[in-house]
């Protein structure tokens, strides 16, 4: 539940281009920066609501952004990976391993 209001809080940085990405978020990882607990690089990612019934494989989205309290949320660099398999769509929304 925590990633998921994470993952809520960037996506609403993003472009309305992504605005398809809410399915299975994760953060995928967070670092301190220089070791403050204040400073983050965060990695993010999840899938396209629009293949959720399966008619089409599901894209991942994946975000880097840093989150500081100088300069708030700023997106780094965000990719699209196009046609996952149904296992990694199964890996990112935990139905396995």
């Amino acid at each position: 539940m925590l990633e998921e209001t994470l993952y809520s809080r960037y996506f609403s940085y993003l472009d309305e281009t992504y605005a398809d990405f809410i399915m299975c978020p994760k953060i995928d990882k967070v670092e301190t920066i220089d070791g403050n607990t204040r400073r983050h690089i965060v990695q993010a990612s999840a899938l396209n609501y629009s293949a959720h019934h399966g008619d089409v494989p599901f894209d991942r989205i994946h975000i880097m952004l840093t989150d500081t309290p100088e300069n708030g949320v700023k997106i780094n660099k965000v990719t699209i990976q196009k046609g996952i398999s149904e296992k990694e769509s199964a890996i990112q929304c935990r139905r396995a391993s």
